[in-house]
């Protein structure tokens, strides 16, 4: 059995990331091993592609933060956490590229990610975050569909 000591969940707190953190945490206990969770505050400026003013900004990423953090703290139920170890980290940057910055800080062994399954336009557009992740992780990565989309033969 793989050795997996170190797991890293990164979550938007979507119903897609309620769905893959159900298997995160069940890895976690299964291995025994402490599981981090990573929420990314994305650059107002990468969303938007225009130059924002700075200092409201900043203020806009004080709230986001205070946010994310009473999001993150009651993401995982307190019953749960007393059965593994678990640490919350909130970073502000590009998704992909802090999920990989942490995973090589953290020396993480799996990656536990949501995927939104974004189709046409709107993936070319936007890409995504697990498909990036996947190329560039230096660990494997589980990656869990959508809740709810179930493949049915014809």
């Amino acid at each position: 059995m793989p050795k997996i000591e170190r797991i890293l969940f990164p979550t938007d707190f979507s119903d897609s990331s309620k769905n893959a953190m159900e298997y995160a945490v069940s890895l976690a206990g299964i291995y025994k091993a402490k599981l981090y969770l990573l929420h990314v505050i994305e650059h107002i400026f990468d969303v938007s592609g225009f130059y924002v003013p700075q200092l409201p900004v900043n203020e806009l990423y004080k709230g986001m933060e205070e946010a994310a953090k009473k999001e993150i703290e009651k993401f995982i139920p307190q019953k749960i956490k007393e059965g593994i170890e678990v640490e919350n980290i909130i970073v502000s940057g590009t998704p992909f590229l802090e999920i990989i910055r942490t995973a090589k800080e953290k020396k993480i062994d799996l990656i536990v990610i949501a995927t939104h399954g974004r189709t046409g336009l709107e993936h070319v557009l936007f890409g995504s975050v697990a498909e990036k992740v996947v190329r560039k992780s230096p660990c494997s990565v589980f990656v869990v569909k959508k809740a709810g989309r179930e493949f049915v033969m014809p």
